[in-house]
Parts: structure tokens; C-alpha cells; sequence
């Protein structure tokens, strides 16, 4: 598989505020995706999250603020999830993409823009061997944030819904239950395990 990136070069003419909407257009589009794995949050809550995010477009967030934001992230019970079995795993990986896009909303310009878009596309294409195109999510998100940029250059505004209604995101929605089922699947017997081998040490 050929892991085609955005550049810098395809950020270029973009206002700080574009570069924002562009990382907030990712987060978005990856919702499904947190409401998909997450077993402790509320959906509602990753949701509003960035659509408090998108509300500070336009505007440099103070220190304060992105403060407040990164302590809002780090109250989600996944945060912190390292192990790849779990499902909370994923919905941790997904909160990586908000919290890149409080950085540039906080100044960060193009290199954190960047960083928002290669984890956006990095996140779903955990998951590409569970697909019979094994490029069909990461192309699809890659698709859509040079539409979402391309857009940014007219003029036009991206919205979480219109992010949501994306192929990209629509697409992400209908493969999910499949691949959230085997993850489960694989949880559960290494939890299962876990649980004979302190049966087995008691």
C-alpha cells in the first residue's frame, strides 16, 4: 500500500482560521469512529467537544482556554488507553485529532495542521486489512480533505454536519460495525484470558 500524505504544499493560501476548519472538518468526520469504540463516553459528548472547538474558528484561543479544552479531552475516560486490545483504545486514538486541531487553533499554523491530517488518516487505516480495498478509507478521507481544503480556497465553509454527511464519513459509518464486532470479539478473548491467568496464580 502506497500511504500517500498531505503536504505543506497543499495547505498553501490557507488563513490560520482555513487551517483550523480544515482540522476541525477531520475530527468531525471521524465521530462515527469514537461513538463506534467508545464504551464509557457519550458520543454527544466527543460531538460537542468539537463543536465547541469549531466555534473558537475565526479567533486565536488564548492559553486559558486551550487549557480548559485539553483538560475537557483528558476527562474522557479513554484518554489514556494504551492497549490495543481494548476498544477504548480507538476511541483514544480518535481524541488525538481534536486535540491537534485546539493546536492550531491556538497558533500552531501548518505543522500542526499536517500532524492533524496524517492522524486522521492514520486512525481508520488501523483497520485496513478488515476492508476488501485496503486503501478505501484512508483514499477516501485523503479525497475529502483536499475537497474540504479546495473548498477553504473558494470561500466555502465546512460544517460537522456537512463533515458528517461526507462519503468519507458515511463510508467510515457503514465498515464500523464489522470491525467493531471482531475487535470486541478479540477483547473479550483477551479478557477472558487475563482473567484465567489470575484464576490460575490465586
Amino acid at each position: 500500500m502506497v500511504e500517500e500524505y498531505l503536504t505543506a504544499d497543499d495547505f498553501e493560501g490557507l488563513s490560520e482560521d482555513d487551517l483550523a476548519e480544515a482540522c476541525l472538518a477531520c475530527s468531525a468526520r471521524l465521530s462515527p469512529m469514537f461513538a463506534a469504540f467508545a464504551t464509557r463516553s457519550d458520543p454527544r459528548d466527543y460531538d460537542d467537544l468539537v463543536r465547541d472547538l469549531w466555534a473558537c474558528a475565526g479567533r486565536k484561543v488564548s492559553p486559558r482556554e486551550a487549557e480548559e479544552f485539553e483538560r475537557r479531552m483528558e476527562a474522557f475516560p479513554e484518554v489514556g488507553c494504551d492497549d490495543s486490545y481494548l476498544l477504548d483504545y480507538y476511541a483514544m486514538s480518535v481524541m488525538g485529532i481534536p486535540l491537534e486541531a485546539l493546536h492550531v487553533l491556538a497558533g500552531g499554523g501548518v505543522r500542526r495542521a499536517l500532524a492533524c491530517s496524517e492522524l486522521a488518516l492514520e486512525v481508520p487505516g488501523e483497520f485496513r486489512e478488515e476492508l476488501d480495498d485496503e486503501n478505501e478509507l484512508w483514499d477516501a478521507e485523503r479525497q475529502e480533505q483536499l475537497r474540504v481544503i479546495a473548498g477553504l480556497k473558494a470561500g466555502e465553509r465546512p460544517t460537522f454536519d456537512s463533515c458528517l454527511a461526507s462519503p468519507a464519513s458515511r463510508r467510515l459509518a457503514e465498515v464500523l460495525p464489522a470491525i467493531v464486532a471482531k475487535q470486541r470479539a478479540e477483547q473479550d478473548e483477551y479478557l477472558a484470558r487475563i482473567r484465567h491467568q489470575q484464576q490460575t496464580r490465586e
